[in-house]
């Protein structure tokens, strides 16, 4: 596919003042079982790395002004391959939710070896918090104002960031409630774009 002449960005060249909320790449995924990922520092696996090759592609038809990305190394490298050579400021505050104690370990051995907790998560999706962690309503208080901050520069923003992170910010910017952030589907390396 030439990208120079079919570019999916292309029609914003021309848009002055945008935000672009990009999902880092796929990551490796040991074990192959759906695992709690949150501060655990997983890398992009050989997909996620195409996922940012191909972002790097696209974005070079248009100037990003900015790029933000958490600090979490899944991140960072998509970031760094999209950039290419700009500079890339990351920030913590746009890291995924931590999981505390359920942080690395599989969804069935959470609901094997504490299965009220599991259940509770799921009816209390907004203010759970496993041991040691954050609740999605913890996440929200520290990453509205990160976002905030850098979204109000003039220019195209790129952040590079996880699911959990742009949930919350596009559950704000909706008006929807944290209790239903898993309506937004969304799959590793997908875009968002938001128009200021």
């Amino acid at each position: 596919m030439n990208l120079r002449q079919k570019n999916p960005l292309k029609r914003y060249s021309q848009v002055s003042d945008l935000v672009f909320l990009l999902r880092h790449g796929q990551i490796i995924n040991n074990g192959g079982k759906k695992r709690y990922i949150g501060t655990t520092d997983a890398r992009l696996d050989d997909t996620g790395i195409l996922q940012a090759h191909y972002w790097q592609e696209v974005f070079s038809a248009i100037k990003i002004d900015a790029i933000y990305a958490s600090s979490l190394s899944r991140c960072r490298h998509t970031a760094r391959i999209i950039a290419n050579e700009k500079s890339v400021v990351t920030d913590s505050a746009l890291n995924e939710i931590n999981m505390g104690d359920w942080d690395g370990r599989s969804f069935d051995r959470i609901k094997a070896c504490d299965p009220v907790a599991f259940e509770k998560r799921g009816t209390a999706m907004d203010t759970f918090k496993p041991f040691g962690g954050e609740s999605f309503l913890d996440v929200s208080s520290r990453v509205l104002p990160c976002f905030d901050k850098y979204s109000k520069k003039t220019g195209k923003k790129l952040f590079i960031t996880h699911a959990g992170v742009i949930r919350v910010l596009l559950c704000s910017i909706l008006k929807k409630s944290l209790k239903d952030l898993f309506e937004i589907k969304m799959a590793y390396g997908q875009l968002f774009v938001l128009e200021v």
